[in-house]
């Protein structure tokens, strides 16, 4: 239920900014067709550097869309209340590691790299980084000094 929620806060700030710059509709369907498919090659020299296969260098366009993209998200949703994912404190995950996570899914997933890029960085987060449950955080509390 959480993701039909996200979707269509997404769906309301599309239209919002849309309204905002007098865009009609049909000449934002470029947004609309960004996939993760296209997600995935934009990180994909962000990724070879994180795991230390080859530099980035600081002009890759790819690399800070990428960048981008995942910090515009995350920074957007960031007060949706009742995430259907709870990401790690900002210490415990870098930019670059959420762009390995979610090349590693549609690696992974090849029916993924068609579907709309958000979608694909909402599904990497509910897998990766699912909430815990009541009880889970109950017994967290419970260890704590």
């Amino acid at each position: 239920m959480a993701r039909k929620d996200t979707t269509s806060l997404s769906n309301i700030a599309l239209v919002l900014a849309l309204s905002a710059f007098s865009i009609s509709p049909a000449s934002a369907q470029g947004i609309e067709a960004f996939t993760g498919g296209d997600l995935r090659d934009a990180c994909d020299s962000l990724v070879l550097a994180v795991r230390g296969i080859s530099p980035i260098a600081q002009d890759d366009a790819g690399a800070m869309l990428c960048l981008g993209f995942i910090a515009g998200w995350t920074q957007a949703m960031e007060h949706v209340p009742d995430r259907s994912y709870c990401l790690p404190p900002v210490q415990d995950s870098l930019p670059g590691d959420l762009a390995d996570l979610i090349v590693t899914y549609v690696d992974g997933h090849p029916d993924s790299g068609t579907a709309a890029a958000h979608e694909i960085v909402l599904q990497t987060f509910e897998d990766a980084f699912p909430c815990p449950t009541a009880e889970q955080a109950e017994e967290s509390a419970d260890e704590q000094p």
